[in-house]
């Protein structure tokens, strides 16, 4: 039986703590495609929403055998051209995101972050939306090609920040697709999906999450809700 731990809290950043704009990330990819003499067209007309970073840069080189060294150089194009441009005007960061993240702080909740992401391309991101806080750890998208493995990877990392056997059950997704839900589901986990991404109330309360909320305001409010039901 696991032991009682704190609240284990996993943010997603896309759509749930920040939205990176259209304007910016599109053209940039589209840009290092073509340096790289990668052949797929069809990117512009992609969804990228609750995927990880692993399955968008393979998907990219179906025309290539997926060359694992073509790989290696576009993840690492992609990566260094975040790192290197983006900057607070690329980015909206999302109301009350601090304001959740600290509620969670003063709790004494053990956070991390649970992002399709590449870790590098992530703190890139959060930085530019001035969001500073000091996650714990992170489950990112160079783990895996599937975001429902991604949960396994934020337990066994909290097993061994906390020296326990992680309970799924005291663990919550904070995200805003139906991928966010699914993989919560799939991990026996609590999820809360916001609309501030592109999915609509009607959109994500088909997966059946715990909350649906419009944003991440009063989270005094919402997470007593949340762990009573």
């Amino acid at each position: 039986m696991s032991t009682i731990h704190p609240w284990v809290i996993l943010f997603d950043i896309d759509g749930t703590l920040l939205t990176v704009k259209k304007d910016f990330n599109r053209p940039l990819i589209r840009r290092i495609l073509d340096e790289l003499g990668i052949n797929y067209p069809n990117m512009e007309k992609d969804v990228f929403s609750g995927r990880t970073d692993h399955d968008i840069l393979t998907s990219f080189l179906i025309n290539h055998t997926h060359d694992p060294n073509l790989y290696k150089r576009l993840k690492e194009s992609y990566v260094s051209s975040i790192e290197k441009e983006i900057n607070q005007s690329h980015i909206m960061k999302h109301p009350y995101a601090d304001e959740s993240i600290l509620f969670f702080h003063e709790l004494k909740a053990h956070i991390g972050l649970l992002t399709g992401n590449i870790e590098r391309a992530a703190k890139a991101k959060l930085k530019a939306a001035e969001i500073h806080y000091d996650f714990k750890f992170g489950a990112f998208g160079e783990f895996e090609h599937d975001r429902n493995q991604l949960p396994a990877h934020a337990v066994e990392m909290v097993s061994k920040d906390l020296g326990i056997n992680t309970d799924p059950g005291r663990c919550i997704v904070i995200g805003d697709t139906p991928r966010d839900i699914e993989c919560a589901k799939y991990a026996g986990m609590r999820c809360v999906a916001v609309t501030t991404g592109k999915f609509t109330k009607e959109e994500l309360m088909e997966l059946d999450p715990d909350l649906v909320l419009p944003n991440l305001c009063h989270p005094e409010r919402w997470f007593p809700e949340l762990i009573s039901s």
